[in-house]
């Protein structure tokens, strides 16, 4: 389903959408902004949930409705479930993937930041689990939309993390490609394996396959920019 993507434009912004996620409100924002896009699905600034990302596996369940418990919370997190209504789960990004799920049969939603660290660490994994344990998700009924990333034409990585995935997954070589002496990471490649090994079925997942660092036009870039700044995915229920 890669490539399965719209762009919306608003005049506050232009975000991108996925098809196969229909009636479920999201959005991958773009550089130029997530006001127009918070403001087309029915959300708002002031209840958009974002989390202090550690490039971690821990995974937050929100239950109450009220955003100043979660963000009261000292623990970093990189993702986020919940069943609650009209709150945005939020993820910042510059290279790094953002995934969104939802489970529409439970009316679950979940958001992720997944980098090579988040990966390998097992956050999607965990987050599938997580929606299973504390809202009876079946992962056959998750729906995942991977958001734009940084490219395997981009990301060249040094053996230290060749090493930690070919010893975690067997299927590796996958998502790990050599080119003229160097090494790339298919993030994008991986983040679907560790969906697929959590039980959501290939036909679920859809992907923004656009490169931040090739699409400067469009995305901040950490590898590119360095100091750079983030685009905003997030997923809302209504």
């Amino acid at each position: 389903m890669d490539n399965e993507f719209t762009l919306q434009e608003h005049e506050k912004g232009t975000y991108f959408k996925l098809p196969a996620f229909k009636r479920i409100r999201h959005a991958f924002c773009t550089r130029a902004g997530e006001t127009g896009a918070l403001e087309a699905l029915g959300g708002t600034p002031e209840r958009l949930l974002t989390l202090r990302q550690v490039h971690g596996a821990e995974v937050l369940v929100v239950n109450d409705d009220t955003r100043a418990l979660a963000l009261a919370l000292p623990q970093p997190y990189d993702a986020v479930v919940t069943e609650k209504k009209n709150i945005a789960l939020g993820i910042w990004t510059a290279d790094c993937l953002p995934i969104l799920m939802a489970d529409r049969t439970k009316k679950v939603i979940a958001a992720v930041h997944a980098g090579w660290r988040g990966i390998w660490s097992g956050v999607i994994e965990r987050t599938v689990a997580e929606m299973t344990r504390s809202f009876q998700s079946a992962p056959a009924d998750i729906w995942a939309g991977i958001g734009p990333g940084i490219g395997p034409c981009c990301y060249e990585v040094k053996e230290d993390v060749v090493s930690l995935f070919r010893n975690a997954y067997a299927a590796a070589d996958q998502f790990i490609q050599e080119r003229e002496g160097k090494t790339y990471l298919d993030l994008r490649g991986a983040a679907r394996l560790e969906l697929t090994q959590a039980g959501i079925p290939l036909a679920n997942i859809a992907a923004v396959n656009l490169c931040t660092s090739c699409r400067q036009d469009l995305f901040f870039s950490y590898r590119r920019e360095n100091n750079a700044g983030r685009q905003l995915s997030f997923i809302l229920l209504k």
